[in-house]
């Protein structure tokens, strides 16, 4: 039994993280220079979360690589790992930082030629047991369960942290830890082209399918039944399955073979120094410059300095007299740029819109120097600086040009006028110069920018604007952005402003009506799935669901999916739906109940209580496409394709006198991808006038145009614009 005050050592197979990382469903990250950077990112997240576990803390560590050079096992077997495909070039360009982030956090790295990382672990977990320590080794490699002993465990990252030990193998393998590689022996390893017990070499004829070898339950049977790959060699006349039976004699060199390339020596010469391996503490500024370089700012945000000014170093101060910070404001030359940051009485980010007041303003005109002072509830600061800011000889650096405007206007027609001048828009630049970056906020453009923590003393957020906008500015020049910027992103902030303030009317009593009506159907629904479950239950309830489809119905998916085994997701219960009409409930329910909650309840409480509309928030930085984004309330997503979704569009109105008019331009990104690429097809649907969705429905299809459905111009649109914004085949065959 491990003693209890028994130190721990934890072996991580770093490979295992590493692919982890990179198939991880994760929006892509990237660097300024587009080198992606999800793997660092997603490994320095599960390392911290590895090594901060309050629970099971370790006091030694080594992350070991495999090494690209031959083992033992490839000459052996030529063929091992013959099939593997080189690795994805998206993913060894990010591998130095990885191992970057090992040597900033003093993580022991280790590796040798000739051997597996499977090897460098089996070894040194065998060594470190004689030196007392409880080892634990960290891997969702089900090889490597072999290794488990009394004093060696396997924490699986991919099973939440799941713990390992002897029993719970046996549990998992139907086998113990010694008798792993007898199971691997007769089920082989497509992935490391192991062939257990099956010739590698044959190959089958044409029109014929590969002959099926042992799986997994019978390879487990096998060994169970007669204790060893040999043992089961030895008594193969006793199968009595034929097809076992028969791959039993016929290819037991291949199955001695597989247990060779399965079995983990821990007698691999390699040592133990555990002077080397002791946890300690990180290289913080080494992790300061690599988070600042790939702009992971969460992970910044933890080593990161925060903002600490000698006395006398700063010059910030506070002006009681309006007149005074007016005199201040236009004592700066013309033509020399001023950073002005406003302090608005919110709380929330979505709160920082139309109908925010501005508490208080700040302006900075030199690095280390500001002045501050207070607004009052009838914008008397504000107004005293119209002239100012509406001048656009004054030229000013700001962050949020959007809410600059809008929140800087005495109405909704000076947007554009109090965004004269503006020069520098700093969250603008942040998301210029890194699109899939999700948040552009001042304090993270700061963070990431000049890798210090703001404190939030008065002045302090204008001086940083001062500052940082010259860095930003000269990498968006350097990206070849500046034309972009001055052209398009700047000059739409003031109309997105005006949008905000002008606000749209919505009908109140036909949401309500709409809400009473949605209860009903909600109601018939619930009462439609209890008599198809055969029980009432909490349709919201995902546990309870799960125990209804699952263990009540019986229910199994008809063919093998992604979700989890017992999961209540969307993608579950549409699998679900082809084989029983309880789940295809459930997904009418869950939309009646969502467009119910979000729209038809939800947006009359966000009407304005004087404007009497309501004032969405247009986001030029929200999405990495380039698209604008909606929030609080969302106005794009509403749907179109249900009844109800079409009610709750119906109800946005226009002022007695006055139409609402949509407009749209036709395809447009589609004509730039058919100008771009010179796609022939593409080029000569558009030249011809056709409807490009209905093109590619016929193409994918074939279908003609008139004989087309609804779904089948859905289907093409979603590929149409799939492949345009980097959709993958994986992608578009789900």
């Amino acid at each position: 039994m491990p003693a209890s005050n028994a130190k721990r050592l934890f072996l991580v197979d770093a490979m295992g993280y590493i692919f982890r990382a990179f198939y991880a469903p994760m929006d892509r990250l990237q660097t300024t220079s587009g080198i992606p950077t999800k793997v660092p990112y997603l490994f320095a997240t599960m390392m911290r979360r590895l090594l901060e576990n309050k629970d099971l803390r370790p006091d030694y560590v080594a992350v070991v690589f495999d090494v690209p050079a031959p083992t033992f096992r490839d000459k052996l077997f030529e063929q091992y790992k013959a099939q593997r495909q080189p690795m994805p070039q998206d993913l060894s360009i990010q591998l130095p930082f990885v191992r970057r982030y090992c040597h900033a956090m003093r993580l022991p790295i280790l590796e040798y030629p000739g051997y597996e990382a499977d090897d460098v672990i089996g070894s040194l977990a065998h060594q470190a047991t004689r030196e007392d320590l409880d080892v634990y080794i960290i891997t969702s490699d089900k090889d490597m369960l072999q290794l488990v002993a009394d004093r060696v465990k396997v924490l699986n990252p991919a099973k939440n942290d799941l713990i390992i030990d002897r029993a719970k193998v046996e549990e998992l393998m139907g086998v113990p830890p010694e008798k792993v590689p007898d199971v691997m022996a007769l089920m082989g390893d497509s992935i490391d082209n192991i062939p257990g017990a099956r010739d590698p070499n044959e190959k089958p004829a044409p029109g014929e399918r590969r002959k099926a070898g042992i799986g997994d339950v019978g390879a487990r049977q096998l060994i169970q039944q007669f204790g060893s790959a040999e043992g089961a060699i030895a008594r193969a006349a006793e199968v009595k399955r034929a097809n076992y039976r028969e791959a039993l004699q016929k290819y037991a060199e291949f199955v001695r073979l597989s247990k060779q390339l399965s079995r983990i020596p821990t007698d691999a010469p390699v040592a133990l120094d555990l002077e080397k391996l002791k946890i300690v503490a990180p290289d913080s500024e080494a992790l300061r410059a690599l988070y600042a370089e790939l702009g992971f700012t969460t992970l910044l945000k933890e080593v990161a300095v925060p903002v600490t000014q000698p006395a006398g170093s700063t010059d910030y101060a506070n002006v009681d007299d309006r007149a005074a910070f007016v005199e201040f404001l236009n004592g700066v030359p013309r033509n020399q740029e001023t950073a002005v940051w406003l302090n608005l009485d919110s709380q929330d980010p979505e709160e920082e819109g139309y109908g925010a007041r501005v508490l208080s303003i700040e302006a900075s005109a030199k690095a280390a120097a500001a002045r501050s002072t207070a607004n009052d509830v009838d914008n008397r600061t504000l107004a005293a600086m119209a002239d100012w800011l509406a001048d656009p000889k004054r030229p000013k650096i700001v962050h949020d040009p959007k809410l600059f405007c809008l929140v800087s206007s005495p109405s909704e027609w000076d947007c554009k006028k109090m965004g004269a001048g503006i020069r520098h828009a700093t969250e603008l630049y942040s998301y210029l110069i890194r699109p899939t970056t999700a948040n552009h906020t001042f304090a993270d453009v700061v963070l990431r920018t000049m890798n210090v923590v703001l404190s939030g003393a008065p002045g302090e957020r204008a001086d940083y604007l001062f500052r940082i906008a010259p860095i930003l500015r000269e990498e968006v020049e350097k990206q070849g952005l500046a034309d972009l910027y001055e052209k398009i992103d700047l000059p739409l902030a003031p109309v997105l402003a005006r949008m905000e303030a002008a606000g749209v009317s919505v009908d109140s009593a036909s949401l309500d009506k709409i809400s009473r009506h949605a209860e009903q159907e909600i109601t018939v629904l619930e009462k439609a799935i209890h008599e198809l479950a055969g029980v009432e239950f909490k349709v919201n309830s995902p546990q309870q669901l799960a125990e209804v489809l699952f263990d009540k119905l019986n229910l199994q998916p008809p063919r093998k999916s992604r979700t989890k085994a017992r999961s209540t997701a969307a993608e579950a219960l549409e699998e679900l739906a082809l084989v029983h009409e309880m789940p295809k409930k459930v997904l009418e329910y869950r939309e009646l109940a969502k467009l119910k909650s979000t729209y038809a309840d939800a947006l009359p409480r966000l009407i304005h209580p004087v404007s009497r509309r309501l004032h969405t928030r247009f986001s030029q930085t929200g999405t990495a496409t380039g698209r604008l984004s909606s929030s609080n309330p969302n106005l794009q997503n509403i749907p179109v394709r249900t009844e109800l979704g079409r009610e709750i569009r119906a109800a946005f109105i226009a002022p007695p006198g006055r139409v609402l008019l949509s407009a749209d331009y036709s395809q447009i990104e589609l004509r730039i991808l058919a100008h771009l690429s010179e796609d022939p097809i593409l080029v000569k649907a558009f030249r011809a006038g056709e409807d490009i969705h209905a093109r590619t429905a016929a193409e994918v299809f074939g279908v003609g145009p008139l004989a087309q459905t609804r779904e089948h111009r859905r289907v093409a649109k979603v590929i149409n614009f799939g492949v345009m914004y980097g959709l993958s085949a994986f992608g578009l065959a789900q």
